[in-house]
């Protein structure tokens, strides 16, 4: 009976031994076992910078209760799209100006084969009442802070019916006749510059004279329109460069409009003629 009793000690001791054998084999395969790498994704940091701006205008009457000036930091490099905007601020404003502005941007988005522009708006119940006219490069080498944006007030809309079968604005392309009071001649290929006004997506595009251009328009009454900077492709040309030039230097300055026997005329703030277009 002892001896029995000795063999399934032994015997149990043999399972015992070989149970903590194996657990201790089993922690050291799971001590060496091997991680599998994990994919590590670094997220590119902003590096953002401020950029100063003073609204300004020279309209000496007063802007009525709620209104909001907007401002904002837009990459016009597009020609066939809508400016992408890189950074805005809103505020509500009283009081004469200048309105000081503080717009962040990610200096990382800031290319240097790109075209800026800082535009400004003040409107009252969401309906405009001032707009910028003319383009504002931060980044252009003359630019200094704080970069000074001009406000120009908008019309208000007239009652006064069109003259009939007299065509709209909007629709026809209208090729350019004259600009600063010069008859212009064709451009490249012998193609004549024109513009095209679309009051669907509030945007203007045309021929310049070697260029496609297209470009945002920002406000229009029956008798203002306010048209912001254009881009365009950037095709050399022979012919047309200079007409291009004047023509997309001129879209900026754009204030009023009339209609008269089929002649589109454009006046500035001035109420100076700067260029007439006929329906192409």
């Amino acid at each position: 009976m002892a001896f029995k009793l000795k063999k399934v000690v032994l015997a149990t001791s043999v399972i015992l031994s070989a149970l903590m054998l194996q657990a201790c084999n089993d922690n050291e395969a799971t001590v060496k076992a091997p991680q599998q790498p994990t994919a590590v994704v670094k997220a590119e940091k902003a590096d953002m910078k401020p950029l100063e701006v003073s609204v300004i205008y020279l309209d000496r009457r007063m802007l009525p209760p709620g209104a909001v000036l907007n401002v904002a930091l837009e990459d016009v490099s597009l020609a066939d799209a809508p400016s992408v905007t890189l950074s805005t601020e809103s505020m509500d404003i009283a009081g004469a100006p200048p309105y000081p502005v503080t717009l962040n941007y990610d200096a990382n988005k800031i290319q240097a084969n790109h075209r800026y522009n800082v535009r400004a708006t003040v409107k009252v119940d969401d309906k405009l009442i001032m707009t910028s006219t003319s383009a504002m490069d931060p980044f252009a080498t003359d630019a200094k802070q704080p970069l000074e944006v001009k406000l120009d007030r908008v019309a208000p809309p007239q009652n006064a019916a069109p003259q009939a079968n007299q065509p709209t604005l909007a629709g026809p392309q209208w090729q350019l006749v004259t600009l600063s009071g010069q008859t212009v001649q064709p451009g490249a290929g012998g193609n004549n510059a024109f513009i095209q006004f679309d009051a669907t997506t509030n945007s203007v595009s045309g021929f310049s004279g070697c260029n496609n251009f297209h470009g945002a328009l920002e406000a229009q009454t029956a008798t203002t329109l306010t048209v912001g900077q254009a881009a365009s492709t950037r095709k050399m040309c022979m012919e047309g460069m200079e007409l291009e030039q004047a023509f997309l230097a001129a879209l900026p300055e754009f204030a009023s409009y009339s209609i008269n026997n089929n002649i589109l005329s454009i006046k500035n703030n001035n109420a100076d003629i700067i260029a007439t277009f006929k329906i192409k």
